[in-house]
């Protein structure tokens, strides 16, 4: 399965033996952040907390469409709660 960051449209390529959530397939270094009450999965360059210090780069905010002021959670990457990755299939 491939999937693409939402930010810079790097790809990467997950494999799994059968069903598991998404943060455990994921690629090291690869994120899913939550921006706003929406989760992003980022790769290791845009997910990378040196975007966020500080607040949102302005990177981040031009690439995907936020506004100025935004809300963002950083939790442990172990500590994303579930309903956070089954959302995101919603938001596509």
């Amino acid at each position: 399965m491939r999937h693409q960051c939402d930010a810079c449209g790097e790809a990467c390529s997950m494999s799994t033996d059968g069903p598991t959530d998404l943060k455990d397939a994921l690629p090291k270094g690869w994120r899913p952040r939550r921006i706003d009450g929406r989760v992003y999965v980022l790769c290791g360059v845009c997910g990378n907390l040196r975007q966020f210090t500080g607040g949102l780069s302005p990177y981040l905010q031009d690439r995907l469409s936020l506004p100025q002021h935004v809300q963002v959670e950083f939790p442990e990457y172990e500590d994303f709660p579930d309903h956070w990755l089954s959302s995101r299939a919603k938001d596509r």
